[in-house]
């Protein structure tokens, strides 16, 4: 074989020919060849021999779930709403055991394997019990990521970050890191942009995706936020950021690609953001503790995914459990002022739902929101109207507007990832 670039966990390797001479056996690791690029299954030790095992990875499902290039390989599955790239094996095998992958054996080779990387991992892929029926494709909101793949993030947040959990890590749990990041994807949904109290004043909390080290599936873990942004080593050739207002939290702009020899990679991977803060692309600004947070992924099909972690970014040193980065009870905004004359209607939040979900009302009718909430703080927000209010726990509140035109309209909660895990509801405005 020729000298060519694999990837291997999001990273970029080098294969060269073995010499003709290499003792064997070797270690045997897979070769996946996709539309865009070989894969690497594996790492034997830094410039060791490894027996490769080519497969040519190519689709098993429809043109809807599964996307092929002209030669028939394939280069990205559908995951809950979003098309993912097959950028590393682990993707390669999550689409083979949900059935939209299939590989074909294409001979085998022996390499000499070569990282640019300053760090080696190990990693393991496993099957773990598919969950049940499942959600119907699209029905849940993907707002996390793992190697570039999405995950579900459900987490309780603590009482500062507005919800009912505890506001220090338990000692007896687990931890892992979340890496806060500009929009790696735009299929996928970011939290919204809002306005959240600091100790500083008010500040606007800019859009950003979540990515983290660990897949914990079921098990809990406490969770320790890292806004990511451009480090010493960074500039514009080698670090992608979103833009951001003068008065934002983070203070500079969270970045979302940074470039690796000739590619830009996206940050949805955690390999790579500790890749970029070892070689100073990247720094990572400590939150304070975030939660205890518990994944999935998307569809039926689960899968358990291992990484043998870096060491570059130890939680003990970087993480602050102190309290006042940013309050998310409530936000800087007030109520929505009432009409003396509006009709009210009364509704109730609970476990992400509003209740009722749809409510009805005729063009021109001023309408009065008594909201009130059992678990956390929410909020009942309706853009086209500009009608917004807000409570706490066993709190009530009311809020009004005045529906100026049929239609169906959305109302949702825009605190934190309400709105992403499906915290909405519909207005129907008739003549």
């Amino acid at each position: 074989m020729e000298t060519t670039t694999a990837w291997h966990l999001g990273l970029p390797v080098t294969l060269e020919p073995a010499d003709g001479d290499a003792a064997g056996p070797h270690e045997t690791v897979g070769l996946y060849e996709t539309g865009d690029r070989l894969l690497l299954a594996g790492l034997p030790g830094e410039g060791e021999t490894a027996d490769l095992r080519r497969f040519r990875v190519r689709a098993a499902a429809a043109d809807d779930l599964v996307s092929v290039e002209d030669d028939g390989l394939a280069t990205a599955i559908r995951m809950g709403k979003i098309m993912v790239p097959l950028y590393n094996h682990a993707v390669v095998e999550y689409g083979v055991r949900a059935g939209l992958l299939a590989l074909d054996p294409a001979g085998g080779d022996a390499a000499r394997v070569r990282t640019s990387a300053r760090f080696r991992t190990a990693s393991r892929v496993g099957p773990a019990p598919d969950a049940g029926d499942g959600p119907a494709p699209g029905e849940r909101a993907i707002y996390g990521w793992y190697l570039g793949m999405p995950l579900v993030h459900h987490i309780v947040l603590p009482e500062y970050y507005g919800g009912t959990g505890p506001s220090e890590p338990s000692p007896e749990l687990p931890s892992l890191r979340t890496y806060i990041t500009g929009t790696v994807e735009h299929q996928a949904l970011s939290s919204p942009v809002r306005q959240v109290p600091t100790a500083d004043g008010v500040k606007t909390l800019i859009s950003h995706q979540n990515t983290t080290d660990i897949h914990p599936g079921d098990m809990p873990h406490n969770s320790f936020g890292f806004f990511v942004l451009r480090g010493p080593k960074g500039d514009d050739g080698n670090v992608r950021v979103d833009p951001c207002p003068p008065d934002s939290i983070p203070a500079d702009p969270l970045a979302h690609q940074i470039r690796i020899g000739d590619a830009w990679v996206r940050l949805n991977h955690h390999l790579v953001i500790e890749y970029g803060v070892e070689t100073g692309l990247l720094r990572l600004e400590p939150l304070e503790f975030g939660g205890i947070m518990t994944t999935r992924f998307p569809d039926v099909t689960q899968m358990a995914v291992e990484i043998e972690p870096t060491g570059v970014v130890p939680l003990g040193e970087m993480a602050r459990l102190t309290v006042g980065t940013m309050n998310l009870q409530k936000m800087a905004r007030g109520n929505s002022p009432v009409d003396p004359a509006a009709r009210h209607v009364r509704v109730s939040c609970r476990s992400f739902a509003f209740e009722p979900a749809e409510i009805r009302a005729r063009v021109g009718e001023p309408l009065a929101i008594e909201l009130t909430c059992e678990d956390n703080p929410h909020n009942f927000t309706i853009d086209e109207f500009a009608g917004f209010v807000q409570t706490g726990v066993e709190e009530a509140a009311v809020g009004g507007f005045i529906p100026d035109r049929t239609g169906t309209f959305e109302f949702y909660c825009s605190d934190t990832i309400h709105r992403a895990v499906g915290m909405t509801g519909r207005l129907v405005v008739e003549d």
